[in-house]
């Protein structure tokens, strides 16, 4: 199978970031983020719908089901997420594609957002398989730092 495995990771509170974001806001805009993916990425994510909430038996962490709209190309994609408080919220996607959003801490106690991206492409050629994961490092950019700039925006909103 043809997969292009993809991370990028950004300072949460770099050097003059305002307001600072502390862990609980950072949490509560993942857990926002799964009921409302276009408030984070309205250039990637049309819609969100939310199918069904449910609790992981095994492990007791939360489970919800949705549909995202694409925007460029209007697919549908049903997704299982499943919320690893405080640090991971993982996206499944049908075909096996995976997605992470992952708040780790530095040395220093600085806050980091990560995402890890699994994309699967069966089927695809060398040369398609390059096409797209260009397009996708880019996206993954953007994915990180617009969710960051979402929650500070959210934070001086009082919304998280």
């Amino acid at each position: 199978m043809s997969t292009n495995n993809i991370a990028f990771t950004a300072p949460i509170n770099p050097v003059g970031a305002s307001p600072v974001l502390k862990r609980e806001q950072i949490w509560a805009g993942l857990l926002l983020k799964i009921r409302s993916a276009e408030t984070f990425v309205p250039q990637a994510i049309q819609s969100t719908t939310v199918i069904s909430e449910s609790t992981d038996q095994s492990t007791g962490n939360p489970v919800t089901v949705r549909e995202v709209v694409f925007r460029n190309d209007q697919r549908k994609v049903i997704e299982t997420v499943t919320a690893y408080e405080p640090s991971r919220v993982l996206f499944l996607q049908p075909d096996g594609s995976s997605v992470n959003n992952i708040v780790s801490e530095g040395a220093d106690g600085e806050l980091f957002m990560t995402y890890t991206f699994e994309w699967r492409h069966p089927g695809a050629s060398k040369a398609e398989l390059a096409a797209l994961l260009e397009k996708e490092k880019t996206m993954s950019k953007m994915a990180v730092e617009g969710t960051i700039t979402a929650m500070r925006e959210l934070a001086k909103d009082g919304k998280i």
